[in-house]
């Protein structure tokens, strides 16, 4: 399980003694892992911002949420020479008690309004666990999803949604087997 990552660490040290640095020997150090995964995420997929633009309200108390909004994950370069062929997904947040699996919004203003997600053939892919998401070809693949947003059935009963602008995060991650 991972992602590509190398990462590099630096210290740099030197101090100031009257106008004259001295300078300690090894004080700079690198260290990283690099790591041995299928497939490459696209850069511009790293980081996704999804508008779900003007929701009426009065759709959401009709349906109890709004259709999916599709998101594709590319993954590039794909080499199932490593033995990889199954890729895995696994999105972490703020995971509603109301709804558990459905992530909480970070805005105060719109109460009850949760956004969740679903494979392309609408199956829930709950927060906080692995879900496979299909096998890898060699070059180019898609791991596709919807988000969309539903009420808690309380808020909808009562017809208490807040309105107003709403955001949510979460982070995904992707691992091979």
């Amino acid at each position: 399980m991972g992602k590509w990552a190398i990462t590099l660490s630096a210290w740099v040290t030197a101090s100031l003694w009257l106008s004259a640095v001295q300078a300690a020997e090894d004080n700079l150090y690198f260290s990283g892992t690099l790591v041995n995964e299928p497939c490459v995420l696209d850069e511009r997929d790293e980081l996704i911002k999804l508008d779900f633009k003007s929701v009426i309200d009065k759709d959401l108390y009709l349906n109890g949420r709004t259709r999916g909004n599709l998101i594709d994950l590319h993954l590039k370069n794909c080499d199932l020479d490593v033995g990889k062929r199954m890729v895995s997904i696994t999105f972490n947040g703020n995971e509603s008690s109301a709804l558990p699996g459905l992530l909480v919004l970070q805005s105060a203003s719109v109460q009850g309004l949760l956004v969740g997600l679903e494979t392309t053939g609408g199956e829930a892919l709950p927060l906080n666990k692995s879900h496979r998401m299909g096998e890898l070809s060699s070059g180019n693949n898609l791991v596709s999803f919807n988000a969309y947003l539903q009420g808690e059935p309380e808020v909808l009963a009562n017809r208490a949604l807040g309105l107003g602008d709403f955001e949510a995060s979460l982070t995904f991650a992707l691992s091979y087997e």
